[in-house]
Parts: structure tokens; C-alpha cells; sequence
């Protein structure tokens, strides 16, 4: 009885950080797509920006 009640603790407690894990792992992928999206907006506006200052000076 004590030997299955161990083995239950310990396949519980594995269960959880891998459940655990996997939803941080979500999370950070979810978030992390989010914000790089929102850079690389960011950045190509930066770029055009440029790109129309350096336009305007050569004509």
C-alpha cells in the first residue's frame, strides 16, 4: 500500500511540472510572438522613415 501511494505522489508531482512547463512554454511563445511582431512594425516604420529622409535629401 505505502509502495502505490509513494508512486502516485511522485507520478502526480512529474505530472505537474510537466503540465507546468509546458503551459510557461506557451505563454512565452505566445508572448514573445506578440511583442516581436510589434517590433519589426516598429522597425520597418523606422526604416521608411529613413529611407524618405535620405529620398528628400538627393532631390
Amino acid at each position: 500500500m505505502i509502495p502505490q501511494l509513494i508512486a502516485g505522489v511522485g507520478l502526480a508531482t512529474i505530472t505537474f511540472e510537466l503540465i507546468s512547463g509546458a503551459a510557461a512554454a506557451g505563454a512565452g511563445y505566445g508572448i514573445g510572438r506578440k511583442y516581436g511582431r510589434k517590433l519589426c512594425v516598429a522597425m520597418d516604420k523606422v526604416e521608411s522613415t529613413v529611407t524618405m529622409s535620405i529620398d528628400k535629401f538627393r532631390n
